[in-house]
């Protein structure tokens, strides 16, 4: 037993140490492990933004500036959940300087009945000069949904910033997803 005590110490010690590095030192560097599961709220550091991963969320593997998703916990509401709940960052090259985020709320908003049915938007409204914040339901992939979109336009990209939670939990995930999709800071 008195030489099982060391060799457990390190393996606690060899995998805090992993997953700390791992979320804190992202810098434009791809999640190369699967998923990640944060012990507690982590800034995400990448070249273009930041974002705080909520705790017990994960980071998908593959998180690079260009497409970051975060994924909530499953069962957090005590009962068997096939949906899992996420926070997406997009970003995406503009045809163009002029393009507002106005216009791509206005874009989103006549594409998105081509990929999610029974589309209805809830709200709209403009944040910020530059930051429009839609929040859709529908149903896709088989699952009635909401979403809350945030459309940040700066230096002919847009940032999307995803929220997709299952309608039937949406009024409990609505304030959590909020704070930290505020969270997210472009640099």
């Amino acid at each position: 037993m008195k030489y099982l005590f060391p060799f457990f110490i390190f393996i606690s010690v060899a995998t805090f140490s992993q997953s700390d590095s791992t979320i804190t030192s992202v810098d434009s560097a791809v999640v190369k492990t699967d998923s990640i599961i944060v012990k507690k709220p982590v800034v995400i550091e990448l070249t273009k933004y930041r974002i705080t991963v909520p705790e017990g969320w994960r980071v998908q593997a593959g998180c690079i500036d260009k497409k970051c998703v975060l994924l909530s916990p499953r069962d957090t509401l005590g009962t068997y959940d096939r949906f899992t709940e996420n926070i997406s960052i997009t970003i995406n090259k503009l045809t163009s300087p002029k393009y507002t985020a106005d216009m791509y709320a206005d874009f989103s908003k006549s594409y998105l009945p081509k990929v999610v049915s029974n589309f209805k938007v809830l709200e709209r409204k403009r944040l910020k000069r530059n930051e429009v914040l839609m929040i859709y339901q529908g149903k896709k992939d088989n699952y009635e949904q909401t979403w809350l979109q945030y459309y940040i336009v700066k230096n002919v990209k847009v940032y999307i910033i995803t929220c997709s939670v299952e309608t039937k939990n949406y009024e409990y995930y609505k304030p959590f997803i909020k704070e930290y999709a505020a969270t997210f800071e472009l640099k």
